[in-house]
């Protein structure tokens, strides 16, 4: 890859920004792909990894809630939920939960006095983490999203060793 390649590619992974106007996001959201669409057929490769900023969002002290969104992120791509668990830190009551699956994890950690929360999706197979979105969103109801989606294994496709 070239220089001007490179700055291309890595231009391409940064985050893009949506902001709720009081009835959806602009820009949208990605949706999810259907699986006949994606560029790189499932388990192709070792996976897709979404990293997610939550601004101005809410519920980030209800380990519970939180616990309760990741499992319903992750039966939305069809994950496979091995395990939950939590940490709720004092005094502040951010909270840190991951979601261990079949196919990768689900993570958040929620700074609530801040109204931010940082998320990390990493599913491989047929699993599609844009899937994850809807049901994220609705529970946290960010007011600003920053999202970067990276495909991981891309050398592999290539045939790098």
């Amino acid at each position: 890859m070239n220089a001007p390649e490179r700055i291309i590619a890595a231009a391409a992974r940064l985050p893009s920004l949506h902001r709720w106007t009081g009835e959806r996001y602009e820009p949208p959201l990605p949706e999810p792909r259907p699986a006949d669409g994606s560029p790189i057929a499932p388990g192709a490769l070792p996976g897709q990894h979404l990293i997610l900023e939550f601004h101005a969002a809410q519920a980030l002290t209800d380990a519970r809630l939180i616990e309760a969104a990741l499992r319903q992120a992750a039966e939305a791509a069809q994950a496979t939920v091995l395990a939950l668990h939590h940490h709720v830190f004092t005094p502040d009551g951010g909270v840190t939960a991951v979601a261990v699956l079949a196919e990768s994890h689900i993570s958040i950690h929620t700074w609530p006095e801040r109204g931010y929360a940082a998320l990390d999706i990493f599913m491989c197979g047929a699993c599609d983490p844009l899937a994850c979105l809807p049901t994220l969103t609705a529970a946290f109801r960010p007011q600003c999203v920053a999202l970067t989606s990276l495909t991981r294994g891309l050398d592999m496709a290539a045939g790098a060793k």
